[in-house]
């Protein structure tokens, strides 16, 4: 058994495998026996097929999986003793293999490979190099605004007597004839809806409006928001409309006002508080929740630019880390690959995608090996609690547990959970590299820097 390699380019080989008829032969003995007391021929017991004829009939085809045996067991020992790992698979070189099994012949197969290179972060990394986390404190206005959306949330409706901007207005509609006579057999539905579905030059129709007006409007499908479908089904309650469905139906409702509803806030008082404590923690003042809400804007506000700065230091190490790639076997490869035909144009687009996504994963993979990035389950699961937390908080802990299990059960969720514990685990070791600092700045500031790198980028 002899190994031979090749060297086209840097990290792109050829590896020949020179196999005598030694290397192969017992395996091969071995296998027809095998085969022989599995077959079953007519005429003759199963297990007592003479060898002869199980050599007629399965000798090449035995040969060359033995063969094949042995080079998989060879290319395995091969990378693990030069402590390679392969870029994409490797490529079978073209070679007339001639299987005969009953000569004492020797074969070779040859295949090209692509190696994976070693990226070397302490090289390529300059750690005087800065990077600013930004910092974008609540303001009282966002604060108000959000007590008065948990407010609203926890306030009640009660019932009024004349519309006004945030009312609900319950109202029973009849399609028309043109007379302005109900249209027998026609449309009609109890219907609820606000001002905000009524387009901006319609919502004086309703506003003002008192329990038992009666308003006839002339285009139902001009007057409120959406399509002719979505309105539809949104304020005519035909739950299964289409487009050929609505051709029969008149354009002209009567819409009579039976209730008018209006959300009162919640007062700030001892209930109000052990209501929302469910949804934030202990909370016994407005002092206490304006505190809660500053810090749930500025967590958020943390998660933004956070991404911004990965980002930034991700694309720096793509800029600046040296990752040698064997480009002519990559290319080799990438259009073998490539289950579907492409145009040379779009290949070329595709595959300057797919290196540079390549490069990004074998930055990964050496941070995450160096570091020894591993998920633990437990860590697993305090992803899913906070997750689910941030959607369902309001429903208390028994709530959150019950629906964390439940989407544990889900693999592409747990996937999904160990993907966001990597990468968070991934950009810590990452910004171990590096400076960073801390600046102040508005969320105006802040949007009008990320549109200026957009343009920049582009």
């Amino acid at each position: 058994m002899n190994v031979s390699t090749e060297n086209l380019n840097p990290q792109h080989n050829i590896i020949r495998f020179h196999i005598d008829n030694a290397d192969y032969r017992d395996r091969f003995e071995k296998a027809l026996k095998d085969l022989a007391k599995k077959s079953n021929f007519p005429g003759f017991r199963p297990g007592h097929v003479p060898m002869g004829m199980v050599k007629k009939m399965y000798g090449n085809t035995a040969i060359l999986e033995e063969l094949y045996k042995i080079v998989n067991e060879q290319m395995n020992a091969y990378l693990k003793e030069n402590n390679f790992e392969l870029l994409g698979d490797a490529l079978p070189v073209e070679n007339k293999l001639d299987i005969d099994h009953n000569e004492n012949k020797s074969y070779e197969f040859a295949y090209e490979i692509g190696v994976q290179p070693v990226v070397n972060l302490e090289e390529n990394i300059n750690k005087d190099k800065t990077f600013t986390r930004y910092k974008i404190h609540a303001k009282e206005e966002e604060i108000d605004a959000e007590l008065e959306r948990i407010r609203n949330k926890y306030g009640k409706r009660e019932d009024v007597e004349i519309v006004d901007q945030n009312d609900v207005i319950y109202a029973h509609v009849h399609e028309l004839n043109e007379d302005n006579s109900p249209k027998e057999g026609g449309v009609h539905a109890d219907s609820y809806f606000n001002l905000q579905m009524l387009n901006d030059d319609s919502q004086h129709l309703f506003l003002g409006a008192i329990q038992g007006d009666i308003n006839n409007i002339e285009d139902v499908f001009s007057v409120f928001k959406g399509d002719k479908v979505k309105i539809a089904k949104n304020i005519l309650q035909l739950t299964e409309a289409t487009e050929e469905s609505l051709e029969g139906i008149s354009p002209k409702f009567e819409f009579k006002i039976d209730r008018i509803a209006r959300l009162i806030l919640a007062d700030l008082n001892e209930e109000f508080y052990t209501e929302i404590s469910k949804e934030f923690g202990e909370i016994s003042s407005e002092e206490e929740l304006r505190l809660k809400i500053k810090e749930g804007i500025e967590q958020y506000n943390s998660r933004v630019t956070e991404v911004t700065l990965e980002n930034d230091l991700f694309k720096y190490l793509g800029d600046t880390t040296n990752v040698p790639l064997p480009e002519v076997f990559l290319r080799k490869w990438f259009k073998q690959s490539n289950e579907t035909e492409v145009t040379e144009e779009n290949f070329e687009a595709e595959f300057t995608d797919f290196i540079t996504k390549l490069k990004q994963s074998l930055i990964y993979r050496t941070v995450q090996k160096s570091h020894d990035l591993n998920v633990k389950n437990e860590e697993i699961i305090q992803e899913a609690l906070t997750t689910v937390r941030m959607s369902y908080g309001q429903m208390g802990d028994d709530f959150i547990q019950y629906i964390t299990q439940s989407q544990l059960k889900n693999k592409a969720f747990v996937e999904n959970m160990h993907d966001r514990v990597a990468q968070k685990k991934f950009f810590e070791a990452l910004k171990g590299y590096i400076t960073i600092e801390d600046q102040a700045i508005t969320a105006e500031e802040f949007q009008k820097l990320n549109k200026q790198e957009e343009v920049y980028a582009e």
